[in-house]
């Protein structure tokens, strides 16, 4: 067997074990049109792990080094993925392809190692860049349409984000140090690295498999982006004073997680006219609006009753949870809402 004649490193472990993962991601995703980018992603790195073991056991010996020009592919499918996360009305296509093409000449030019990996790392950051992009867009449009947007914001995976673009750095700077660091300094740094990657797809699983409820409210948040063609700005704040009076009279407030779309249900006006409404007319996100009204309504019914829970209290003016309720109260004043409350007497 192959396995007996090749001594396996620890190193090679891991990446036996990146291939696992991947193509249990693959297969647990695998079918859903929001998960199309993803599997796609996960697929492309099982590949780039394969040839990595396949190399270093010198079981491709007679094929071309292909692995420097598969750091080309990792770009791409970050991208893709978090593309066709955020937004699965625009789908794969044909037209996507032409983002693998570099790694496709690549190949015809590994010979270069040092500079096909530096292009490669310019790739992975570069697509990198404009996934963070992605997702800070996409931020800001939930705090517009939701009041509860932290529960949509996926901080975990802007997280996730910034800690492989320090992996890809730390990359970078590891391959142009090899010819210049001991054998076993080299080979502990390498290591790390496939380690610390190993924990961030499983992280990356993790988080896709409990969360998978939230991703179906996301292909929304691009109706967001761009704002009606208003001219005035009387008019913004004529239709957020009558706004404003509906909800308070209405409480609509109240109502947890409200969304957007529930106001343009209960008014009849579009979803885009209330935001720039709001947001022009209010000088505040959506969010903000909301949660600011609840936390008048939680101060009031505080200071009226001395008996009722806090907490409960939160809860009955819209709040889903302690933690929303908490962030929210800490942001609009400063301070906690113990802190605020017991403030005066203190």
């Amino acid at each position: 067997m192959v396995l007996t004649e090749v001594p396996l490193l620890p190193v090679n472990i891991i990446q036996i074990l990146s291939v696992f993962t991947c193509l249990l991601a693959v297969a647990m995703l695998h079918g859903e049109k929001r998960y199309t980018g993803v599997v796609l992603a996960f697929s492309v790195h099982a590949l780039v792990m394969l040839f990595n073991l396949l190399e270093e056991l010198r079981l491709t010996t007679n094929l071309i080094l292909v692995t420097p020009a598969l750091s080309l592919t990792s770009g791409p499918a970050l991208y893709l993925f978090i593309r066709i996360l955020l937004k699965p009305d625009r789908p794969m296509s044909m037209s996507d392809i032409w983002h693998f093409s570099l790694a496709c000449i690549a190949l015809f030019f590994t010979h270069h190692i040092t500079v096909v990996l530096a292009v490669g790392a310019l790739s992975q950051l570069t697509y990198l860049a404009v996934s963070l992009h992605m997702l800070i867009r996409y931020k800001r449009a939930i705090q517009e349409r939701r009041s509860d947007p932290e529960r949509l914001e996926l901080s975990w995976l802007f997280r996730l984000l910034f800690i492989l673009s320090f992996i890809i750095v730390a990359e970078v700077i590891r391959v142009n140090l090899q010819p210049y660091l001991p054998y076993q300094i080299r080979n502990q740094w390498y290591f790390t690295d496939q380690v610390v990657l190993l924990l961030l797809l499983t992280g990356l699983i993790v988080g896709l498999v409990r969360q998978s409820e939230v991703f179906s409210g996301l292909s929304e948040f691009e109706q967001n982006e761009k704002a009606p063609a208003h001219d005035s700005h009387d008019q913004a704040q004529s239709i957020f004073s009558e706004l404003d009076d509906t909800i308070k009279q209405t409480q609509l407030f109240r109502t947890p997680r409200l969304a957007l779309q529930d106001l343009a249900n209960h008014t009849g006006l579009s979803v885009k006219d209330i935001s720039w409404a709001i947001n022009q007319g209010g000088r505040m996100s959506f969010a903000d609006y909301i949660n600011g009204l609840r936390i008048n309504e939680v101060i009031q019914g505080a200071q009226a009753s001395d008996r009722r829970a806090l907490l409960d209290i939160a809860l009955d003016a819209g709040f889903s949870s302690k933690s929303s309720f908490n962030a929210a109260f800490k942001k609009h004043t400063g301070l906690s809402p113990t802190q605020y409350l017991k403030g005066p007497e203190s």
